[in-house]
């Protein structure tokens, strides 16, 4: 058999394929060529419909074109769209013409309706896997296909013969450089495979399943797979090849990230389970797919100058390999164990024979997320190294040395807004000290250096690499336990590695995600650095974990009802917070857009100290006399108009704000019925739960809603019954009537609850004229009227305190609650002292820790930061940046149908038709999830899902709301 190198494409030109298509096909039309290495591919735009017209190189035999037939036969079965030879006028599915005196196969294939999945600018993990998903079904549905077509001879692209292809091809690359590498990982990927090679199993293949040959479709936001072509590569080879060929799909777009491909890999052993041999060949395989591409590619373009095809695609086929190659394999080899859930096990340090700081006092500092030096976002603070020695100059000990966490991820390390997880995994210790501190050897072992000049201790186990020692010994030397290795002054640096990886360049932080890989090479060094049982177990060395963990999510559900729910299928782990970020628990952090309870943002130290000093003073209930109530309640009667209201009744959430609320207007109208209005929430107390008429909180909204419950029409003039201009006018007509007919019917509304603004509906607004009515006729039947503010109000909307402000009303009585505390359960009902009598006889109203003294102080001091940060103009201020920065966005996505809301209570409303107002519920969903994974927070509201809710804390800054914008526009442009 002879390998198929050096064979240029079919001299064919348009015109001759035009020719060929009507002669032998009858098929006329517009012509244009698509890319091949060694083919001609011909679209032809007939007018019945695009078909291919593909002319075979004439190294290609019928026996090889009968085997891909029958390849694209067996994938079609699968449920899978792949082309369809069509009958030439005589018949035949496989006709011959002549070029240039030689036999040319030619066949007419259907065409494959989608899109070229290497179009697609950027590829999420869920398109990654949804590859690895296809390539599995592939890979399945050929597993029962032989053909002697698929044998006849040896492709270059069958990577059981990959080395030989790179070597013969190897003068093709120009540059020295470059060509010593491919030729050394080429070395490597032999020595891995010689002793698998009789291990891996053989079965048909496509043998080129990338981004080039699947197509794809949008389909509501998601990315789908849609067909595959070109199958001019089918072969037996070894099954994992498949794989190994699909992951290179995965790298070249952002090379610096390997492990990109990983959700591919998982994907596709979900439906051809990986054997152990298959699993170590696998990266190796996809570095020498790498290579091969990249020699076979400068090859072609020699032969064929030509071919743009394959000019165009040199730069991205060395991308793939030097992605690939980027990656050791038994760090590639861990990674992938890890993500398929197969045992690996991570090096592991030796006990020491001497600890290398002798009996140097040591203490272990905490840089990660539960560190009690890291405070009121100090890490933010100046240069990580400073801040770092910071932290370890309060916690070193006299005379000794503060030790960081092997594996930590450092809060010092992490930047505040990223779309990528930070590099901020610790794979070394740091030893910060003062003065100078003797280093002795820890093993039996030889000195020398590492690419980087760094000491090396190396014994037959394991290496410790150390930076930042003085006076060590010359490279070469034995050295036993107990040597002296030299002195550290101020700060040194120590990994613990394998001997064969203990000369190369070492990372000191890298992802949580290269990290878990990393494992099957560095050790936590703290073994050799000191002696057990100092540091104590509990500050011994990071243990390590991915931040979203699976075993306490388990757990939580185990114990805690999961009808409480939770945001995410697989949620991070989030353990801090600062301002507007919240911090997982490998240090990332992600800008909150959606935490309304904290108002004034996470971790506010005004108020940790406010709560910790009234905690060491008194926290009792609020029958017993002192300040803080009365501070609290006179203060929150300064935000309402003067006069409307007197009196103050203090609970703890906005549930008990509306129950209590309810129960007021009951009393005080003496009528049980209540009217409210459509897509609202208000709480899930039997009372509050009734007059929530919101089926996206309760789906079973309208089956259990009593009858003493009346419900309007949701003033929206988006998406309602009434729009644009004079819609709140028309609504309150309409509302005017159905009041008026319930108490002609004997039902009289006795109160009425309703948001200014609607929150649980995203923001929308309440529009102009619809408020002041309504509150009129409620109010001369007798009843009262209830203003919700408990998520829009307390300076959120920034030209207000209060959202009954916006429209000129004046509610009977005001409920809030949420960032009135600041995350604290408080709330509050504000009205007036005759409405509350109405209530007297019915005995006390008491909460045990409603206006709590801790409550109390804690409400004031929110009040304090709220006036004395200007907090409610900063609202105002980056409110209207991000809505005007929102609404730029809607002039290029035609998804988002409208923004709605101001300050900073804003909706994000997403249709798929602007004039059907077609609700975008699942790419709400998509969207969400992606800005996840971009390190954004922000949740679907609304009954129909699709409003993104947009509440952070009010000390949002604009640079977070650029990062925001920014952010959902990349994740915009990925869901179409």
């Amino acid at each position: 058999m002879v390998l198929d190198e050096g064979i240029p494409r079919p001299n064919v030109d348009l015109r001759a394929a035009a020719a060929i298509a009507e002669d032998s096909f009858g098929v006329r039309g517009l012509l244009s060529e698509l890319g091949s290495q060694q083919d001609r591919n011909v679209l032809v735009r007939a007018t019945d419909g695009p078909v291919l017209l593909k002319i075979s190189n004439h190294a290609v035999a019928r026996a090889e074109i009968d085997a891909q037939n029958a390849v694209m036969g067996h994938v079609r079965s699968a449920g899978i769209d792949a082309p369809v030879p069509l009958p030439s006028l005589a018949g035949q599915l496989v006709s011959t013409t002549d070029v240039d005196g030689a036999p040319h196969l030619v066949r007419l294939l259907s065409f494959v309706a989608g899109t070229p999945l290497i179009d697609r600018s950027t590829l999420t993990p869920s398109d990654v896997a949804a590859l690895g998903d296809l390539a599995g079904r592939v890979s399945l549905a050929l597993a029962d296909l032989t053909h002697e077509g698929l044998d006849r001879r040896e492709l270059q692209w069958d990577l059981r013969t990959g080395e030989t292809v790179v070597r013969s091809l190897l003068e093709f690359v120009p540059d020295d450089g470059r060509r010593a590498l491919v030729n050394d990982a080429v070395g490597a990927v032999t020595t891995v495979l010689d002793p698998l090679r009789g291990a891996l199993p053989l079965q048909t293949v496509h043998g080129d399943l990338t981004d080039d040959n699947v197509v794809m479709r949008m389909a509501r936001g998601s990315c789908v797979l849609s067909g595959i072509i070109d199958f001019g590569d089918a072969m037996t080879s070894w099954r994992v090849a498949e794989l190994a060929v699909a992951c290179t799909a995965a790298l070249h777009r952002d090379p610096h990230d390997p492990l990109a491909a990983l959700p591919l890999i998982a994907a596709f052993d979900r439906h051809v389970a990986l054997t152990d041999a298959e699993i170590r060949a696998l990266w190796p395989l996809v570095v020498l797919r790498g290579a091969v591409l990249v020699v076979s590619g400068l090859q072609q373009v020699a032969i064929d100058p030509t071919n743009d095809y394959a000019s165009k695609a040199l730069d991205r086929e060395w991308s793939i390999f030097a992605s690939a190659a980027s990656l050791p394999f038994d760090v590639a080899e861990r990674h992938v164990r890890l993500t398929l859930e197969r045992p690996s096990e991570p090096l592991a340090t030796p006990l020491p024979g001497t600890p290398a700081l002798g009996d140097v006092p040591v203490a272990v500092v905490d840089l990660g997320w539960s560190s009690d030096h890291l405070r009121d976002g100090c890490w933010l603070l100046g240069e990580p190294a400073e801040v770092e020695a910071g932290v370890a100059s309060s916690a070193r000990p006299t005379g000794g040395l503060a030790l960081t966490r092997f594996g930590e991820g450092r809060l010092t390390r992490a930047p505040l807004t990223s779309t990528e997880p930070p590099a901020n995994v610790a794979l070394c210790v740091d030893l910060i000290v003062e003065g100078t501190v003797p280093i002795l050897a820890p093993l039996a072992g030889v000195a020398g250096r590492t690419a980087d000049g760094n000491l090396l201790v190396a014994s037959e186990s394991v290496a410790l690499v150390m930076d930042g020692v003085d006076g060590a010994p010359p490279a070469g030397a034995h050295l036993s336990p107990g040597d002296p290795l030299g002195t550290v002054t101020s700060r040194a640096r120590a990994w613990a590695t394998t001997p064969a990886a203990a000369h190369e360049h070492h990372d000191p932080f890298v992802t949580r995600e290269s990290f878990r890989g990393l494992r099957s090479r560095y050790a936590d060094p703290t073994p050799l650095l000191v002696a057990p049982p100092s540091p104590p177990p509990s500050q011994t060395p990071y243990p390590g974990h991915a931040a979203t963990d699976d075993a306490l999510l388990e757990r939580r559900s185990d114990a805690y009802s999961p009808i409480q729910g939770h945001y995410y299928a697989r949620p991070p782990r989030i353990e801090r917070g600062w301002r507007e970020h919240l911090v997982d628990v490998d240090g990332r952090h992600y800008l909150d857009m959606v935490n309304n309870v904290t108002l004034l943002g996470h971790g506010h130290p005004v108020i940790a100290r406010a709560a910790e000093q009234q905690w060491r003073l008194l926290n009792t209930n609020s029958r017993f006399h002192y300040s803080a109530v009365a501070e609290l309640s006179e203060r929150l009667l300064e935000t309402v108009p003067h006069g409307a209201f007197d009196t103050v009744l203090l609970v703890n959430s906005g549930t008990e704000a509306v129950d209590l609320a309810l129960r007021l207007g009951r009393a005080f109208s003496g009528r049980a019925d209540v009217a409210c209005v459509e897509e609202s929430y208000h709480g899930w107390s039997l009372a509050a739960d009734a007059v929530s008429t919101s089926t996206s909180d309760n789906p079973r909204a309208n089956e259990t809603r009593p009858p003493w419950v009346h419900v309007l029409d949701a003033p929206n003039a988006y998406r309602g019954r009434h729009r644009g201009d004079g819609a709140g006018t028309a609504y309150a007509h309409d509302a005017v009537i159905r009041i008026a007919e319930w108490a002609a019917a004997g039902t009289p509304v006795g109160t009425f609850i309703a948001e200014p603004r609607n929150g649980n509906a995203g923001g929308i607004a309440v529009p102009a004229g619809y408020l002041g009515p309504v509150y009129d006729a409620v109010r001369a039947g007798g009843g009262v009227v209830v203003s919700d503010e408990v998520q829009v109000g307390y300076g959120r909307q920034g030209s207000v305190f209060w959202g009954f402000e916006e429209h000129g009303v004046v509610p009977d009585i005001v409920t809030i609650a949420k960032g009135m505390g600041n995350g604290h359960p408080l709330g509050a009902v504000i009205t007036r002292t005759e409405v509350i009598d109405a209530l007297a006889d019915q005995g006390a109203i008491f909460s045990s820790a409603g206006g709590s003294t801790l409550s109390s102080r804690i409400g004031v001091t929110v009040l304090d930061v709220l006036r004395d940060e200007d907090l409610q103009g900063n609202a105002l201020r980056v409110g209207e940046r991000l809505r005007h920065e929102l609404e730029r966005l809607a002039d290029r996505h035609r998804l988002i149908g409208a923004v709605h809301g101001r300050g900073l209570y804003l909706g994000v409303e997403l249709v798929r038709d602007r004039e059907t107002l077609e609700p975008a519920s699942e790419e709400t969903r998509l969207l969400c999830d992606r800005l996840l994974e971009l390190g954004v927070i922000v949740q679907p509201t609304g009954d129909r899902g699709n409003v993104l809710k947009v509440k952070p804390p009010l000390c949002l800054s604009s640079g977070s709301a650029d990062f925001f914008v920014t952010t959902l526009e990349r994740a915009l442009d990925e869901v179409g």
